[in-house]
């Protein structure tokens, strides 16, 4: 599946996910699982990266008795039945207890960018670069980390700081493994470095 090329369609369904996060109070991981959609997958819908298909947005809207024409007329805001709360309601009892990072009470989640500054806006962009967005689908060292994170988010670290960072999220949401780095001719140096990447769940 290619690119999302409508970028105003993808960032408006990506708001009515982030509407039905708020009022759920799921995490995205929670809404992949309490829907039935792969969790790799409502990120990259979430994040605006890929399409969705329309029967996709139907998994999603099924569980809340949501029809598809009103999750697609974006002026009206999204209600959930009282029936399909109460639905909600005996996920968490059952699932709460777990910590499996379904609800947003567990963890640090953000649903919009940051707008904190200093020391408390780096944390917090780190967290929802970590846990709203793909981007650690792909192994990232460090330094492709620093860049990108400047580049994309004008996110100015260090790589001391950035690795403490990460820390907290390694375990249950990031897998880190040792390699090569490459010289700038392509071959391999004796120097390891770390790659960060979000582990496959079983």
């Amino acid at each position: 599946m290619g690119k999302a090329e409508n970028k105003q369609l993808a960032k408006a369904i990506a708001i009515r996910i982030d509407e039905i996060l708020a009022i759920t109070d799921l995490s995205i991981v929670g809404l992949a699982n309490f829907a039935g959609v792969g969790e790799k997958a409502i990120r990259s819908y979430h994040s605006g990266t890929l399409p969705i298909s329309v029967e996709t947005i139907d998994k999603i809207c099924t569980p809340f008795a949501l029809s598809l024409a009103h999750f697609f007329d974006f002026a009206l805001p999204l209600q959930i039945a009282e029936q399909q709360l109460k639905t909600l309601e005996d996920y968490r009892n059952k699932f709460l207890h777990q910590r499996k990072g379904y609800f947003k009470e567990e963890e640090e989640l953000f649903l919009a960018k940051p707008q904190s500054t200093g020391t408390k806006r780096e944390r917090e962009y780190v967290a929802y670069i970590v846990l709203q967005t793909d981007y650690f689908e792909q192994e990232r060292s460090i330094a492709q980390m620093l860049v990108d994170f400047r580049g994309e988010f004008d996110l100015h670290l260090e790589s001391g700081r950035l690795h403490e960072l990460l820390k907290k999220y390694l375990g249950r949401h990031l897998a880190r493994k040792t390699s090569l780095s490459k010289k700038l001719d392509g071959s391999l140096s004796k120097r390891s470095i770390f790659l960060y990447y979000r582990p496959t769940k079983k």
